[in-house]
């Protein structure tokens, strides 16, 4: 463990001990409050979006607007001797080829995630395109800017660049292996107890070693910028999770001032993470415009995705797991390994072990190793998503090693407190999470030995898992006006990413307020509207909640100040009531928005709210939680595996928008799904090159492969978050490849410990 890595642990254990001393927050009374919150609404921006009315990134075409198309490196390190661009300067339509040696100047930024750039944007420090260097296969070596997209590809493919590669580590082995300074803000080593003492006293031990391979987003909406220069002005639109964070970066890369950099991005096409940092095609879309003194738009294909874009870093992950003879865990051992570059992004694979059962002695410790590879991404549930299903798999053979039910198993370490920390938990109710999903599946209908359903060629079997992922509320700020008709417009730099993000604020806004839904308009997107630091991590509904209430509290100053001709004069902002569209005191005595506007001779009231520092979530242990059961059908003869049945039910605080938060969860437990069963980014080792860098071969779950899901959540508020909610969106992949290897375990008999479950691995069965 180095210096820097004792230090971040040091001091994130000092903070904790701090953390103790503060307050806790206000109690949100809209938690337990009736109203639009928990109502079924349809999205708000569905009609919209079916009938084509949403403009994407890559939908922007401003006039004399040039396409782009980048040049991938062929070698994983080393230098670039020669580019040759005569063909392409020649082709049909060729505006300008941009390479290292006359792209504009572009300064150096902190990467995301990482002690030099914890709340940057961008996706690495790496100087593309401002240096000879190639750091990975793929790297963007040159820029190709034509009239139409057709002959900028056309071009791209007649550059020609000469190399001289150096000796690349493309390998996760444990030689190189050390412990990052931290992993995603977690520590990465945690020692409590006697791990030793713990394992020899144990009456019963099980070890494993789990391995997850390097997964990519495949979003809908593809990557894609455009870029526009007025003047000194710049306007970029840009598939960004994290439109605030964009413009810092782009301001700070080409010399600018944040007020003259304007940053696009309301809707996005899926993200899942991969969107959160900007990668090197951002800012070279912007720097291609400078050259070309046009706009200029810059659509990653399927394939440069891969290239030229971070995923899911690869894992393994040791586990040994020891309990007593009534089941309760004597020690808990966990070991994982990814990857990271030279900007130290880590992955926190240890989070479910630290954090999700009661143990006397807990040994967990992650390590990474450098590679010559594009930085590693955000992917939903980053870290605790592979690393859960290190962990539910080793709790499923532990269960059958003492003859337990797998699901009394987790019952008996239900911890009453963080098993780490020690904090108090704002709310944790995975025990009514297990007990709903338990009599929706009808678990304990389950057969008591594997291999014993049989249904023709195929053998039946289920399987389950807890799932946990850490709850958190960031930064945001919002502008709110009240308009003299009665309306509210609320503005939001954040966007959104497709979880109904708009519909279930202005449900929520609604409520605060006392407006009805149709006269608030949420508008998302632009960087230029206020700060807000929401890149993802599920927090976009308690933390704009947050916003949106410190907003309702300026408003209600405003109005009280222009409410003297009214029975709200004198009165303070704990007096009155925001309800029934105007301001009221509790014995109903008040005016309406409309009235206190008219009778100041106002048009309208702006007032900016910014989120609260959540001190109810520094001081305590704050995560969602679920349970997640599966029935399998695997073919005899082939090895073909089926997901036949699907359960999941989950502990998010209350639930703001159900029909919204169960349409995330499904989406998740499907991409869990592919991540079982299908997905691998298949990495020569030998060259850096990925050999399926397509969705023809990098398989992900279509219709026929989904079963019918059942959702059902526990609903109860939290006391000490925002609306009573929590940050669900991750949640729903945590947990669901375990489930489904321990029901092929239940199934067949054989126990597969690496990712993706494909029938090769069980043809022997």
């Amino acid at each position: 463990m180095n210096v820097i890595a004792r230090g971040f642990s040091l001091a994130t254990r000092a903070m904790g001990k701090v953390a103790r001393l503060l307050p806790d927050g206000r109690h949100d009374p809209l938690s337990t409050r009736p109203g639009e919150i928990g109502r079924d609404v349809d999205r708000l921006d569905g009609p919209a979006k079916v009938s084509g009315g949403i403009r994407y990134t890559a939908d922007h075409a401003p006039a004399r607007l040039a396409y782009a198309v980048p040049v991938p490196s062929a070698v994983a390190k080393g230098r670039i001797t020669a580019v040759d661009s005569s063909r392409a300067l020649a082709a049909p339509g060729v505006v300008l080829v941009m390479t290292h040696e006359n792209a504009p100047p572009m300064r150096p930024t902190g990467a995301y995630a990482t002690l030099k750039g914890p709340v940057a944007a961008a996706a690495m420090s790496l100087p593309i395109m401002n240096t000879d260097r190639v750091f990975w296969h793929g790297q963007p070596v040159a820029v190709v800017v034509a009239e139409t997209q057709e002959q900028a590809e056309h071009a791209a493919r007649l550059v020609k660049v000469e190399y001289a590669p150096e000796p690349a580590r493309l390998s996760m082995t444990d030689e190189a292996a050390y412990t990052p300074a931290h992993s995603v803000l977690e520590e990465s080593k945690t020692v409590v107890g006697d791990v030793r003492a713990g394992l020899a006293g144990a009456a019963v031990t099980v070890r494993g070693v789990y391995t997850t391979p390097l997964e990519y987003h495949n979003a809908l909406e593809p990557h894609a910028t455009v870029a526009a220069w007025d003047g000194g002005d710049l306007t970029v639109h840009d598939t960004a999770q994290y439109p605030y964070g964009v413009k810092e970066m782009l301001a700070k890369k080409f010399g600018l001032p944040l007020s003259r950099v304007h940053v696009r991005a309301p809707y996005i096409g899926g993200g899942f993470g991969g969107k959160t940092p900007a990668w090197p095609h951002v800012a070279l879309t912007v720097a291609a415009a400078a050259l070309a003194g046009r706009p200029v738009k810059l659509a990653l294909s399927r394939t440069h995705t891969f290239h030229m874009t971070g995923g899911r870093a690869p894992t393994r992950s040791s586990i040994a797991l020891g309990a007593d003879e009534r089941g309760r865990l004597t020690a808990i051992v966990h070991d994982a390994l990814s990857t990271c570059t030279t900007d130290e992004f880590a992955e926190a694979a240890i989070a479910s072990s630290r954090h999700l059962y009661a143990c006397p002695n807990i040994a967990a410790h992650q390590r990474v190793v450098r590679v010559d590879r594009i930085q590693n991404a955000f992917f939903r549930g980053p870290g605790v998503t592979p690393g859960s299903f290190a962990l539910e798999s080793a709790m499923d053979e532990l269960a059958w090693e003492l003859g337990l039910d797998p699901l009394d198993l987790r019952l008996r370490n239900e911890p009453g407190r963080d098993p780490v920390s020690g904090h108090r938990f704002t709310s944790r109710h995975l025990r009514e999470a297990y007990a709903l999903g338990a009599e929706a599946f009808r678990w304990s209908e389950r057969a008591p030995a594997p291999r014993a359903t049989r249904d023709g060629h195929w053998l039946v079997g289920q399987g389950m898992a807890a799932a946990v992922n850490p709850d958190t509320v960031l930064i945001a700020a919002v502008k709110l006006r009240l308009s003299a008709d009665g309306t509210v417009t609320i503005h939001s730099s954040t966007n959104e990413l497709g979880a109904g993000t708009s519909t279930a604020q202005t449900q929520a806004a609604a409520q605060r307020l006392g407006v009805p839904m149709h006269k608030i308009r949420f508008l998302h997107g632009d960087s230029d509207v206020a700060k807000t630091r929401i890149p993802g991590a599920s927090a976009a509904t308690t933390t704009l909640a947050s916003a949106i209430w410190s907003a309702r509290d300026e408003l209600v100053r405003e109005l009280l100040k222009l409410a003297e001709e009214t029975p709200l004069a004198g009165r303070r902002v704990e007096e009155v009531e925001t309800r029934d569209e105007g301001l009221f005191t509790r014995d109903g005595r008040g005016a309406t928005y409309r009235r206190i506007l008219e009778q100041a001779g106002r048009d309208h009231v702006e007032v900016t709210g910014k989120s609260a520092l959540p001190y109810q979530t520094i001081k305590r242990a704050t995560s969602t939680y679920g349970a997640h059961f599966a029935e399998v059908r695997v073919d005899a003869d082939t090895g073909e595996v089926r997901v036949s049945r699907w359960v999941g039910a989950f502990d998010g605080g209350r639930i703001v928008s159900p029909k919204q938060a169960v349409s995330q969860m499904r989406g998740g437990i499907i991409q869990g799904i592919g991540m079982a069963l299908m997905e691998e980014t298949l990495f020569d080792e030998r060259s850096g090159r990925i050999v399926n860098a397509s969705l023809a071969e990098y398989h992900i779950p279509t219709h026929a492969d989904v079963p019918d899901i059942e959702v059902r959540f526990v609903d109860l508020p939290d006391p000490q978050t925002p609306l009573g909610a929590k940050g669900i969106g991750e949640l729903g992949i945590v947990g669901v490849a375990a489930a489904i290897a321990n029901a092929i375990y239940h199934a067949t008999g054989t126990r597969v410990r690496d990712l993706p479950i494909t029938p090769d691995k069980l043809l022997q069965i």
